[in-house]
C-alpha cells in the first residue's frame, strides 16, 4: 500500500521470519557463533532462548542456509505432544514410512535412518521451536534419542528453541541429564537503543529505500526504541503502521507525532509488562519480619514447621547459587567459543585456498597428460617397422 509511495521494493516490517532482512546485532551475532560453533562441532544439544518477537526464527532461517549442507533437518513447531506423537512426528519429517506405531519401533526405524544417513556422510538434526511447551516426558523421550551413536559419534543433533521459560523447564530436577548434555547455550537479548536505529536503517535498505533523508526522525526512532524495549517483532510492528499512517497523511517522513498516534490507537503494538525475577527468601516470613504476628500454642509444635520452612528456603537459595555459579561460567566460556570459532573460519579459508591451489594443478598435469599421450600417439604413427634378423644357413 505504501510501498511505491516511499519507492520501496517490498514491505521492510513484516513479521514473517525472513533471513533476508537479519540484522546481525551485537546479541544476534554472538548467538550466531554459539549455533555455529555447536553444529559445526555435532554438539548433541544445543539451546537457544529468547523473548517472543526477538528474532530466534529468522536467526536459526539464517543459520541453516549458511550451515545446511551435509544435514537432513527435522523441523518441529507443535509441541504439545506425548512423547510417542513426538515421534511419529519426527519420523514424518525425516520421510520416513511408518509400518508400525509402537514407540520400540519407531525407535528403531529413526536409528535405522540416522545410521544410514551417517554412512552417507550427513547428519541428522532435529530443531524443536516452542520447546518449552514439551512435556516432561517428550523431554526424555528426546534425551533418549541423543543416547543413539555410532561409537564416539553423535548420529542426531537437537536443537531446543524456546521462551525464557524453556530455562525454567531444564532447571527441573527430571531433567538434569539432559540439561548436562546441552553443550552450547545462548539467551538471545534486545536490541541496544543505538541498535534499534541501524535495524531500522538495515531493513529499509534491504527494502530499497533510496531516500534523501532518514525515514523515520530522529525522535521517532528515540521513542521507538523505548516502546518496543529492543524487541524486533515490536518494533516492526509499529514501524509497519506508522507508514501507513505516514502514507495516509502523504507525509515523507515518519514523525514523533506519527509514532504515537499509532501507539495511542492501537496498544496491543506494545510488549507485555517487563518481566520481573522474585528473588527467593531465605527465611521464612514469619522468621525475618518484625510486623509477622507471634506464632500461637505450643513452641514445640511450631517449631518444627518453622525448622523445615527453614530447610526448603535454603535448599532453594543453593539452587539459585549454583545456577548463577553455572551462569557465570558459561559467560566466561563466550570468549573462548568466539575464539575458537575465529580459528575454525580461519582454517576453513585456508583449506578452500589450498583445494582451489590442488584443483589447479591437478587440471595442469591433466593437461600436460594430455599432451604426453598425444605425443606418444604421434611418435608410434612416425615409427617404420623393422623386419627381425634371420641367420641364413649359408653364412
Amino acid at each position: 500500500m505504501y510501498t511505491k509511495f516511499f519507492r520501496l521494493t517490498k514491505r521492510p516490517f513484516l513479521l514473517t521470519a525472513d533471513p533476508e532482512f537479519l540484522y546481525l546485532s551485537s546479541v544476534h551475532d554472538l548467538a550466531m557463533a554459539h549455533l555455529e560453533y555447536g553444529i559445526r562441532h555435532h554438539a548433541g544439544f544445543v539451546a537457544l532462548t529468547g523473548e517472543v518477537g526477538a528474532g530466534k526464527t529468522t536467526l536459526l532461517k539464517h543459520l541453516l542456509r549458511q550451515v545446511e549442507t551435509g544435514l537432513d533437518l527435522a523441523m518441529i513447531f507443535n509441541t504439545l505432544l506425548d512423547p510417542l506423537e513426538l515421534l511419529e512426528m519426527l519420523a514424518r519429517e525425516f520421510g520416513l514410512t511408518l509400518s508400525s506405531s509402537g514407540k520400540a519401533a519407531l525407535v528403531d526405524i529413526l536409528y535405522q535412518y540416522f545410521m544410514q544417513q551417517f554412512g552417507r556422510g550427513r547428519r541428522c538434526c532435529i530443531i524443536i521451536d516452542e520447546a518449552q511447551n514439551l512435556s516432561l516426558e517428550a523431554f526424555e523421550e528426546l534425551r533418549m534419542l541423543s543416547n543413539l551413536e555410532a561409537g564416539s559419534e553423535v548420529l542426531v543433533q537437537i536443537i531446543l528453541v524456546g521462551q525464557p521459560q524453556l530455562r525454567q523447564r531444564l532447571a527441573h530436577p527430571s531433567l538434569l541429564q539432559l540439561t548436562q548434555r546441552i553443550a552450547v547455550h545462548y539467551h538471545l537479548g534486545a536490541l541496544s537503543r543505538d541498535e534499534v536505529g541501524q535495524y531500522l536503517s538495515h531493513r529499509l535498505r534491504v527494502a530499497g529505500y533510496e531516500g534523501p533523508g532518514p525515514l523515520f526522525s530522529a525522535d521517532a526512532v528515540a521513542r521507538l526504541a523505548e516502546l518496543s524495549r529492543g524487541i524486533p517483532r515490536v518494533i516492526n510492528s509499529i514501524c509497519d503502521a506508522a507508514l501507513t499512517y505516514a502514507f495516509a497523511d502523504q507525509t515523507s517522513q515518519v514523525t514523533l507525532e506519527i509514532v504515537a498516534q499509532v501507539v495511542a490507537d492501537n496498544e496491543l503494538l506494545l510488549p507485555g509488562p517487563a518481566a520481573t525475577h522474585h528473588e527467593p527468601t531465605l527465611f521464612p516470613p514469619s522468621l525475618h519480619d518484625p510486623q509477622a504476628p507471634e506464632p500461637r500454642g505450643d513452641i514445640a509444635k511450631t517449631f518444627p514447621t518453622a525448622l523445615s520452612h527453614l530447610q526448603t528456603w535454603i535448599e532453594t537459595f543453593q539452587r539459585r547459587l549454583e545456577a548463577l555459579e553455572a551462569q557465570r561460567e558459561r559467560d566466561a566460556a563466550v570468549t573462548v567459543l568466539q575464539e575458537l570459532l575465529k580459528e575454525e573460519r580461519k582454517r576453513t579459508v585456508r583449506c578452500a585456498r589450498m583445494l582451489s591451489a590442488m584443483k589447479s594443478e591437478h587440471q595442469k598435469v591433466h593437461v600436460r597428460l594430455a599432451q604426453v599421450r598425444d605425443e606418444l600417439k604421434e611418435a608410434k604413427q612416425l615409427e617404420k617397422p623393422v623386419k627381425p634378423w634371420r641367420i641364413s644357413s649359408h653364412d
